[in-house]
This record gives C-alpha cells, sequence and structure tokens, in this order.
C-alpha cells in the first residue's frame, strides 16, 4: 500500500512473508507492470485504446535446416511472430480477444492444426507442443494514464502505459521512461 502524509505520497507499506515492512522515501516509482498496484493504489486512472487480438505464446526448438530468421511476422497470413532466441523459437500466435476458451474445449490437436496453418514452419514441428501448459496466454492491452504522476509517486513503463508485448516495444519504452525520468530527478532528488 501507499503511505501518505499530509495528502502527498510518502512511502509504501509491503509485506515479505508475514513481515510488514515500512519504507519511508520522497518518491514512490511504480514500474509494476501493466497490473500496478502503484498505479491503482495512487488512483491514477487510464484511458484504454482497446486490442481485439491476444497472443499464445510458445517455444519451439531449433533445428539446423530452419532458415535464419531474426524476428518478425511470418506466415502466410502474417499472425505467426518468430523471434529468434538462440537455441529456441519464441513464437506466437494471435486470436481473437477472449477466444482461448473456446481453442481449450475444441482441443489441442485442433488448435496445433490452425498454428501450422499461419506458422512458417512444418505442421510437424508442432508436435513439440504437447500439453496446454507450454502455451502462455498474453492479453494484448493498451492503454495510457491521463497523469503518470502526483505528488510523491510517478509510474513509468507499463505501469504507466501498457503496450503491445510484439517486439519488446514495451520494455523499451519502459527503459526510454526510467531514462528520461533519471535525467528530470537526479538534480532535484540530490538537493
Amino acid at each position: 500500500d501507499l503511505i501518505y502524509a499530509e495528502g502527498v505520497v510518502s512511502g509504501v507499506k509491503t509485506l515479505q512473508g508475514s513481515e510488514t515492512r515500512i519504507i519511508h522515501t520522497s518518491l514512490v516509482i511504480g514500474a509494476d507492470g501493466r497490473n500496478s498496484q502503484v498505479r491503482a493504489k495512487a488512483g491514477l486512472q487510464s484511458k484504454s485504446f482497446g486490442s481485439s487480438r491476444d497472443v499464445l505464446w510458445f517455444r519451439l526448438g531449433k533445428q539446423e535446416t530452419d532458415p535464419e530468421w531474426g524476428m518478425g511476422h511470418k506466415g502466410p497470413k502474417q499472425n505467426f511472430i518468430v523471434i529468434d532466441r538462440g537455441d529456441y523459437w519464441q513464437c506466437g500466435y494471435t486470436i481473437q480477444k477472449g477466444e482461448f476458451d473456446a481453442l481449450k474445449l475444441a482441443g489441442l490437436e485442433t488448435l496445433k492444426q490452425a498454428i501450422a496453418e499461419v506458422a512458417p514452419f512444418s505442421a510437424e514441428r508442432m508436435e513439440e507442443l504437447d500439453g496446454w501448459d507450454q502455451l502462455k496466454l498474453l492479453s494484448i492491452r493498451i492503454d495510457r494514464l491521463d497523469q503518470w504522476m502526483k505528488p510523491g509517486v510517478l509510474c513509468i513503463g507499463d505501469a504507466a502505459h501498457a503496450m503491445s508485448p510484439i517486439g519488446g516495444v514495451g520494455v523499451n519504452l519502459a527503459i526510454q521512461d526510467a531514462v528520461a525520468a533519471a535525467n528530470c530527478l537526479t538534480l532535484p532528488m540530490k538537493k
């Protein structure tokens, strides 16, 4: 939770195991992601820009015959994402928002066939997927806080503006936010 002194955020109360800790500070930075507790506890309001898609992330092992791809959208319908992670491919299959439960009901084999239709890999490669636990649903959310700060608290990264996860857009913007915040805050914080 946030601690307030005379209407200004002046620290945080945290739980570590069963131990409550109180940390007093002149600035709390919310860099705790798209489901930010700092954002919520500070009462900062966001504007959602919506998204009609979600992404199912999974891994496929690399094979010697695989082409050399860096990163990007692949396949005939361009709704398959491939990211080179060295010894494996991080793959993303885009689906309609809210469709995941229906896909699970239809069964893993049906999903693997659908993925194979748009993937740049052979259908046989989908055999690596042998359980739902290998698929991670990421609900795409695009939003932005109307105001990123109030006295004593500042949100950055996905806590301030949740972005599409494809291509590391969110983490790159978070780093830019951190650099911009450091450039603005270093001298005042030293004083």
